[in-house]
């Protein structure tokens, strides 16, 4: 029984632990203010401090935790108040062996760069498509660097500042970085791996301007050409994506029997849809044009990634060749424009944009063509409707379809106009000849 050593009591100072006598074995000072704390002495005159405890009355198992050894940092009055706080778990039940076994574990489990692999694989792989690598790679790069073994559950709202602020010249990746990364914390209090999100507490970075940048007709008619430049089948599913408005992870992971040929339509599952609701895209003459330069399938991925068994991702990729081409196709034509004018030619620059900014392009120009909000919002799946199961959720699958299919073949008339300066005379547009 450990209480069965030689021991002495007395009040734990500087004085009474540095006149322990060394002696054949392990002797001990217990202090008689604070029950269990208590100083020993080795046969080679080593001092530590120590805390001896039950959990559970009587009959449990007596256990010694060894606080740590006399000296810097461990004084009498440090150890005591370590005793104290170790005193305040027993009497709440708490074994401070296991809560320090948890401690060790939650030191490994959630820390932020093992949890970035958990939530990778347990969330954004599943949930978010093809675009779930990015959003780990923006984790990788971005956040790990700064918090790194840092458990989740001890990463403050000042932690996620230090993080946040050397994005602040850089405001769309700082947005994009703030999402992912305050759903992550998000994602572990819901599985209870911590008790409550740092982000509960946090401003928004930047204010959470909303975006509103829309491609310009010169940017927009840059994209189309600059989509040329990407490797197969890269070029035609950004061409597809400017096409159908849809977002980028819905187009990338298109598969071939979601194309409903015989009705014209692309029925793109709940399962892949951001709201989760089934979603019916009318296809253009121009979507059908580029999907028919592909060579139509039964099966598989419309834009397969050089495995062929997945959908292509690497989207940082894609943006990076299109953010170069499209910077030199501008300035070609602003110095194609100077030259006829008679003028100076100037550098031009190209303002931060996303793959998303399309969409908020195609729904301004649809605006200005005359259609109405709700019908943009039908077109890109924005409404919340859908639900509904039985026959109403089939008509409210299939609603709209008519206004649906004149916007996206009016979008895709006018997309046609402004890339090769000539209007469409018929259904047939002669603007995706594969790449």
């Amino acid at each position: 029984m450990l209480w069965s050593r030689l021991v002495a009591s007395g009040k734990i100072t500087i004085r009474s632990v540095n006149a322990l006598l060394v002696g054949a074995s392990d002797q001990f000072l217990w202090d008689d203010e604070l029950r269990g704390f208590g100083v020993k002495i080795t046969p080679a005159g080593r001092r530590s401090y120590v805390y001896q405890y039950r959990v559970g009355g009587r009959e449990a198992k007596t256990k010694r935790w060894t606080i740590g050894s006399h000296g810097d940092p461990w004084s009498p009055a440090s150890a005591r108040d370590e005793a104290e706080r170790l005193a305040l778990l027993v009497g709440q039940g708490i074994d401070p062996v296991d809560a320090e076994k948890k401690r060790r574990k939650d030191a490994v489990t959630l820390a932020f760069t093992s949890y970035v692999e958990t939530f990778a694989k347990g969330y954004l792989e599943p949930e978010w498509g093809s675009s779930w690598k990015d959003a780990k790679r923006q984790l990788e790069l971005h956040v790990a660097p700064i918090l790194g073994a840092q458990p989740l559950n001890k990463i403050t709202v000042s932690d996620l500042n230090s993080v946040f602020d050397k994005l602040r010249s850089q405001p769309a990746l700082q947005r994009n970085v703030y999402a992912v990364t305050r759903k992550m914390f998000a994602w572990a209090e819901k599985r209870d791996d911590i008790e409550r999100s740092p982000f509960a507490k946090m401003a928004v970075p930047g204010g959470a301007k909303p975006r509103r940048r829309v491609l310009t007709p010169d940017e927009l008619s840059a994209l189309w050409e600059a989509t040329f430049k990407l490797d197969h089948p890269r070029g035609h599913f950004v061409r597809v994506l400017m096409a159908t408005l849809q977002r980028r992870s819905e187009v990338a992971e298109l598969q071939w029997p979601e194309i409903v040929s015989d009705r014209g339509v692309w029925h793109l599952p709940g399962s892949r849809t951001k709201n989760k609701h089934d979603h019916i895209v009318p296809i253009s003459s121009l979507t059908h044009s580029i999907l028919t330069s592909l060579a139509w399938k039964k099966r598989g991925h419309a834009f397969p990634s050089s495995t062929g068994s997945t959908a292509i991702s690497n989207f940082s990729d894609i943006k990076a060749v299109l953010d170069k081409e499209m910077l030199g196709i501008l300035q070609r034509t602003a110095d194609e424009r100077a030259d006829e004018a008679g003028e100076d030619r100037h550098e031009v620059t190209l303002p931060a944009w996303r793959i998303h900014d399309i969409r908020r392009t195609g729904t301004t120009q649809l605006q200005q063509l005359g259609f109405s909000i709700e019908v943009n919002e039908r077109v890109i799946n924005h409404h919340q409707g859908g639900s509904a199961e039985g026959i109403k959720g089939i008509y409210n699958l299939w609603e709209y379809l008519p206004e649906k299919t004149r916007a996206l073949e009016t979008w895709g008339s006018w997309l046609n106009t402004l890339v090769t300066g000539v209007a469409s005379a018929s259904n047939v547009i002669p603007i995706a000849a594969s790449a």
